[in-house]
């Protein structure tokens, strides 16, 4: 055998070398069995990149254009966008819609006079007990004998309530306010019925009266004896001609409209439209897509052969460049979807639905396919691509006359329905082929449980070679040293007889 050396003992044979040729041959199963594990493993990494790509498809554009909503955005344009402004929803109906703004929702507040920094004692002797609301809920505060501005404004801030208290260094002045708008967001301070309380407040920068009253500059006082605070306002507004409207926001939903007031104002138009644009840009996204994807299944399952290419063994490797591996493994990769009994039954089914009849009766305008639109197949190597007739971005089709535009300007709604329609049938489609099987997974196009499987067959199949390996190379070894003996016992034997026959006289 090439490369066998000979050397020493009773054979003079290199018994490992010719061992290690031996056990080549016997390699060549093992070999062929990680080969096919490796292929498989890189064809599932490809299908679950594929996968991804498909469901990604179907769970936002297929949904898209199934979905109603999808084609039913508005335009609203406000006469006075400084004192409201709107955003319309799909169900806000097309015309002019008439608002007034006679007030803006507001939420309580509380401001003292100028006051000390915050470290400034307000009570030295003495603790103080007190309630404070927010309209919906109270909470008691007990500030010790050593308070500060600084321990009231933390209290009120860890009391749990719609209110927020800040000091403001600059000015010098405490500011509360409630974190709500409208008519019962109240800061209501409670149980200010003793000379102390009343001292303490006013140590604080409010005026507080005899009977206990906060008299707060820039608030909105509170009837009572023993309560002080302000309350906020609601939002009051005409609609349509329908008067005394409140809301406690000043972000206001009503037939449809999301209207956000910013001042008071009287006589705003909204006016609502379809928003054309919205729908020809969704089926210019969904097309774009639809094409990324078939032109990419095209490619896979029309890939080259790459017949006599298979993974390289770590010795394989050795004899070849960095480059030239790789290329020699992408070679194999791109080849592993070529024909592919999933892949290409599913793209029929998708290019079959896209270019089949909606089944919705158009008949005014005549829309059962894509095609009456003027979404049209280019020629046939494109292998199903879809254009806009009449796009600007499509340097082929721009020049001819963009009927999608014009069906959308003329009946958006029955645009809307052939497109949903075959967004319905995408939709069930590909759905059905994501169901979870003994072979595959849910939300899988492709076997994942039955390669799964294969892959651990494999490696079963690797193992039990790898464990014969090592007993047939374990019996080589036996063999050669069985020899090993047997020829040192005949040279023994042979050194004996000559000697006996005076070979060494």
């Amino acid at each position: 055998m090439a490369g066998i050396k000979f050397s020493g003992l009773a054979s003079g044979l290199d018994t490992d070398n010719i061992i290690k040729e031996l056990m080549k041959a016997e390699r060549m199963k093992v070999d062929k069995v990680s080969k096919e594990k490796i292929k498989l493993e890189w064809k599932k990494d490809i299908w679950k990149e594929m996968n991804s790509k498909l469901y990604e498809f179907y769970s936002k554009q297929v949904f898209d254009l199934k979905s109603k909503g999808t084609f039913s955005k508005k335009n609203a344009i406000s006469s006075n966008i400084n004192a409201v402004s709107v955003e319309a929803g799909s169900n806000t109906i097309n015309g002019v819609h008439n608002i007034s703004v006679t007030q803006l929702a507001t939420g309580a507040y509380l401001n003292s006079q100028k006051i000390m920094d915050t470290d400034t004692k307000v009570q030295d002797g003495k603790s103080v007990i007190f309630s404070i609301s927010d309209g919906a809920k109270v909470s008691e505060i007990t500030l010790g004998e050593k308070s500060t501005i600084k321990d009231f404004v933390d209290e009120i801030n860890k009391a749990g309530l719609n209110i927020r208290a800040n000091y403001d260094n600059t000015n010098q002045r405490i500011f509360i306010n409630s974190t709500v708008t409208g008519a019962k967001s109240d800061i209501i301070f409670s149980d200010i019925d003793t000379t102390d309380e009343k001292s303490f407040f006013e140590n604080l920068g409010f005026k507080v009266d005899l009977n206990g009253k906060i008299l707060a500059a820039d608030a909105k006082d509170v009837d009572g004896t023993t309560s002080i605070g302000s309350k906020g306002t609601n939002a009051k507004y005409t609609y349509n001609g329908v008067n005394n409207l409140e809301s406690d926001s000043n972000k206001v939903s009503i037939n449809g409209l999301s209207l956000t007031f910013s001042a008071k104002a009287s006589d705003v138009t909204i006016n609502v439209t379809q928003d054309t644009e919205a729908i020809y840009d969704k089926v210019k996204e969904f097309i774009s897509k639809y094409n990324l994807l078939i032109t990419e299944i095209n490619e896979k399952i029309g890939a080259d052969s790459a017949r006599g290419y298979d993974p390289l063994t770590a010795e394989e490797k050795k004899a070849m460049s960095d480059d030239d591996v790789e290329l020699w493994e992408e070679k194999i990769k791109k080849s592993l979807l070529r024909r592919d009994s999933t892949l290409s039954p599913l793209l029929s089914s998708i290019r079959g639905i896209v270019g089949s009849s909606s089944g919705v009766n158009t008949s005014e305008f005549d829309y059962h396919y894509l095609s009456d639109l003027g979404i049209v197949t280019g020629d046939y190597t494109e292998k199903g691509v879809l254009h806009i007739n009449g796009d600007e971005d499509d340097s082929l089709y721009s020049v001819k006359t963009n009927k999608l535009k014009e069906a959308i300007e003329a009946d958006p709604e029955k645009v809307a329905e052939l497109l949903n329609a075959i967004g319905d049938k995408l939709y069930s489609t590909m759905q059905d082929k994501m169901k979870s099987t003994s072979l595959s997974s849910a939300l899988t196009f492709f076997n994942d449980k039955s390669m799964d499987k294969k892959v651990e067959e494999y490696k079963d199949s690797i193992y039990k070679l790898e464990e014969r390996l090592a007993m047939v190379e374990k019996r080589y070894y036996k063999q050669f040293s069985a020899m090993e003996k047997a020829m040192q016992m005949m040279n023994s034997q042979s050194a004996s007889l000559v000697s006996m026959l005076g070979g060494g006289q």
